[in-house]
């Protein structure tokens, strides 16, 4: 867990001698407390300087907590509140979370209960603040063209994008490796009522388990070696906000039934722990890989993959959308000129060559062309050479082989690859089996060519 100096707090009691007393206590525990009598002398402070958290107490003369609380959600500073109550006000304490309240405690107050949702709150104050900060950083950075949408199909593909980013439901973002899965979720969230909250990426496949448990749900002190702390996980710090949960279909087995129940109530439990807590979190999933193999695999659960697929956006490889490999390859090209202090251009060659090329690592292996080009460029036209193609010439007599045979070639190795197998060659070719038994018969291919293959 973070540790912040000094964590400004301020404290809101009429009773004077219970936030004297309050304050002593948290200004031991790293916390830099200010107090007010009521509402209007919070305010008053709230208008001088930030505060992570508001402890407030709801019954106070002047202005009262609710009217207070909704005060500081109109400041959208990321300062979280929690509510002070005795047994004769839980419900009104109850209402104010659903207001925008962090979470309530009850007097007499246990101060060890207090210092963990303290800690919590200011947690995720810091984490609303830190994304403020990065997102300024890279609109001053960046172009807001990063998602570059000449081709109908990217055109089409953000206006669902659009649509879907409204809504609470759960996106399975598809596609190859290195098309933008991740740009996408940052879109969805951008568009949605949740881009004042937390953004947070997690890879599925980067933990191992147990650490991944932990890092998802959190873990209690001595939940398992080494955990000598208690430990929030992301889906408690990120409440109110979105969590993409990148590469899915690389999740451990045993781990999924636990995020299906999580997807299915927003409850969830720490590794070791007994309560059970709740959340509001926006959850987009992310995969290059293909969940229905995994589910016939027995290594993803079906129900898991029917709660995640309530809304599918496929973004298609760069070799699908060539109407955009231009125009990102000038983004790219004006965006890293500027970082290596270096105005460059691509030659027509390169163009072309850009143009002709089928691109396996899509965007990225774009990107990493571009930047290659302006690093191995002496001049100002970045070649076809400078970017790792073959000479023009060469490169261009291999682009003359005539269609038909090429999409024959293209047949006869997805053929060659599933063994023959009919069925499973038109799905991988994405037609029919009828019309792939006739484009057999109309290129005359058979088994026998397999030598012929090169895939």
């Amino acid at each position: 867990m973070k540790v912040w100096m000094q964590v400004p707090i301020l404290i809101v009691d009429d009773e004077e001698e219970f936030r004297t007393m309050l304050a002593q206590r948290l200004q031991r525990k790293n916390y830099q407390c200010f107090t007010a009598a009521n509402g209007v002398e919070a305010l008053a402070l709230l208008a001088e300087r930030e505060f992570a958290v508001v402890l407030s107490d709801i019954r106070m003369p002047q202005m009262d907590g609710l009217t207070l609380l909704e005060e500081v959600e109109k400041l959208k500073s990321g300062t979280q509140v929690i509510m002070i109550t005795g047994h004769g006000t839980i419900e009104t304490a109850i209402e104010a979370m659903k207001k925008g309240a962090y979470d309530y405690v009850t007097k007499p107050i246990q101060v060890q209960e207090l210092e963990v949702l303290l800690s919590k709150a200011a947690e995720k104050y810091h984490l609303y603040r830190e994304n403020l900060h990065l997102k300024a950083v890279l609109r001053e950075r960046q172009p807001d063209t990063s998602l570059i949408a000449v081709s109908p199909q990217m055109k089409s593909l953000l206006v669902k994008a659009e649509r879907v980013a409204i809504t609470n439901s759960p996106v399975l973002i598809t596609g190859e490796s290195g098309t933008g899965k991740e740009l996408i979720a940052q879109y969805i969230y951008q568009h949605s009522n949740r881009e004042a909250q937390p953004f947070m990426p997690i890879n599925m496949g980067a933990l191992p388990e147990q650490l991944l448990e932990s890092e998802l749900f959190g873990h209690v002190k001595g939940a398992f070696t080494g955990a000598s702390q208690e430990k929030h996980g992301l889906v408690e710090i990120v409440d109110q906000g979105t969590l993409l949960l990148d590469e899915i279909g690389d999740m451990p087995y045993a781990l999924q039934v636990k995020l299906l129940r999580f997807l299915e109530s927003g409850e969830f439990r720490p590794v070791g722990g007994t309560r059970i807590k709740k959340v509001d979190v926006r959850v987009i999933a992310a995969t290059n890989a293909n969940l229905e193999d995994k589910i016939a695999a027995g290594q993803f659960r079906a129900d898991l993959y029917y709660r995640l697929n309530v809304i599918e956006l496929r973004i298609p490889p760069l070799r699908e959308r060539r109407e955009d490999i231009l125009p990102l390859s000038n983004y790219f090209l004006q965006k890293k000129s500027i970082q290596f202090q270096e105005e460059k251009e691509l030659s027509k060659e390169a163009e072309q060559a850009l143009l002709h090329y089928d691109f396996p690592g899509n965007v990225r292996e774009l990107s990493h062309m571009i930047e290659r080009g302006i690093i191995l460029c002496p001049g100002r036209f970045i070649e076809t050479e400078h970017l790792g193609f073959p000479q023009a010439s060469e490169l261009f007599s291999k682009t003359l082989t005539p269609l038909k045979e090429m999409e024959r070639q293209h047949i006869l190795e997805v053929l060659n690859f599933c063994h023959w197998n009919k069925t499973k060659a038109a799905a991988l070719l994405e037609i029919s089996v009828r019309n792939l038994y006739r484009k057999i018969e109309e290129y005359g291919l058979e088994p026998k060519d397999l030598s012929r293959s090169s895939f």
